[in-house]
């Protein structure tokens, strides 16, 4: 019982760390995209 119980918590550990990844990693595109388009408004201007 216990062994089923941690492997069923581990495959939605893995599920939940790689949302959480993915998530992180299109972060930092947004705050990338963000600062250099913040970046070319400052060098119009």
């Amino acid at each position: 019982m216990s062994s089923q119980k941690t492997g069923w918590h581990d495959k939605k550990w893995t599920k939940w760390s790689n949302f959480t990844l993915k998530q992180q990693k299109t972060t930092i595109k947004t705050h990338l995209t963000a600062i250099n388009a913040i970046k070319c408004i400052k060098i119009q201007n």
